[in-house]
């Protein structure tokens, strides 16, 4: 039996890659975990005795990222040089870092790649690495160490058009893609609370480029209330920005998972500023039958049907998406609700098992 390992930078308790290593896990049942960092309550599902980590509970630790950073950096050249006695494949979800145990290591790699580290690769996207000397040097780090995996993997698969064409022009390896999963069954009978008061719904970590403050900008504009749900280090900035808004603003920063199923079904409308590779939240927001208004790139304009599961923007004008906020009930609940189905868990599985058979047969 093929012995596989499953890498991941860090399981936490939100976000959309941590459910994608869950799912990995599922699919590759016999597989052991790897992560650096293991959060209280990361990764829900894999049972704690499948999940090796080199720190657990760092909370206090990933307050910044580049202090993330340094333990993910202490941690591959160790790990990647016990791979070759304990593992006969790897597979790296990879945002950051964890395809580096390539460099270390002769077992073959497979890498499915959420997307190159934007704050290293594309800082245009996302500024967090042009700061400090220490975020600069991490951004170096992250490129070289990239560099220097890249040729050694045997095999990408990328979660998004887009992503795979930023793969090609930073590592210059080409990518099957495969859409990450959405777990379907978590939105059966998710229907619209009764009299609930309409509003708008931002939901994604509080970090610099999920641009929650355009959310509550786009509220104002439309004249309705907004609801944010997420955690990280712009929460003081945002309460401060709620606590001035013209509308009413309500941030959860510890909601479970069902009541982000409710929260999203209550919704008016996720609206959803940020670029991403492809982004879980806008399928999980229309497999729970609620409108999606984002920007026309990336992985949005991949998922999103505009003007069938919600609408396409070009820029971050807060009039132009308060218009389109009025024009959501035109849209067909059921429609929306089917476009979030395209992206269920069993064709994931599929796909995965293909790629793995395909490159390891």
């Amino acid at each position: 039996m093929t012995r596989t390992v499953i890498t991941a930078e860090w399981l936490s308790a939100l976000g959309g890659s941590e459910r994608v290593v869950e799912h990995l896990a599922a699919a590759l049942p016999a597989a052991r975990v790897f992560t650096p960092c293991a959060f209280h309550g990361g990764a829900p599902t894999i049972p704690r005795d499948r999940i090796d980590a080199a720190f657990r509970r760092p909370e206090r630790l990933m307050d910044r990222r580049e202090v993330a950073a340094v333990m993910n950096a202490a941690t591959w050249p160790v790990w990647g040089r016990r791979l070759d006695r304990s593992a006969d494949l790897v597979l790296a979800s990879h945002h950051m870092a964890s395809h580096w145990t390539a460099v270390y290591s002769d077992v073959p790699h497979l890498a499915y790649v959420h997307t190159p580290a934007r704050y290293a690769w594309f800082p245009e996207l996302d500024s967090r690495a042009s700061g400090s000397l220490a975020a600069r040097a991490l951004g170096a780090h992250i490129r070289r160490m990239d560099r220097r995996a890249a040729p050694r993997v045997v095999s990408y698969a990328a979660n998004s058009e887009a992503t795979r064409q930023r793969i090609a022009q930073v590592w210059d390896r080409d990518a099957r893609v495969i859409h990450p999963p959405t777990d379907l069954s978590r939105f059966e009978g998710a229907t619209p609370t009764p009299g609930v008061e309409p509003y708008l719904l931002g939901l994604s970590r509080f970090i610099p480029y999920k641009r929650l403050d355009f959310v509550i900008d786009v509220a104002e504009a439309a004249g309705m209330p907004a609801v944010l749900v997420g955690s990280g280090h712009l929460e003081g900035m945002l309460r401060a920005r709620a606590a001035e808004a013209t509308v009413p603003v309500r941030i959860v920063t510890d909601a479970s998972d069902a009541e982000v199923v409710r929260l999203l079904a209550d919704a008016t409308a996720l609206v959803y500023p940020a670029v991403e590779d492809f982004g879980l939240v806008p399928v999980e927001a229309m497999a729970a039958g609620t409108p999606v208004l984002a920007l026309d790139v990336a992985g949005t304009k991949e998922t999103v049907r505009d003007g069938v599961s919600g609408y396409l923007l070009t820029e971050l004008d807060a009039a132009a998406w308060a218009e389109r906020v009025a024009a959501v009930d035109r849209l067909d609940p059921e429609a929306v609700r089917r476009r979030g189905h395209d992206f269920g868990v069993p064709a994931f599985h599929r796909q995965v098992e293909a790629w793995i058979a395909e490159e390891t047969g």
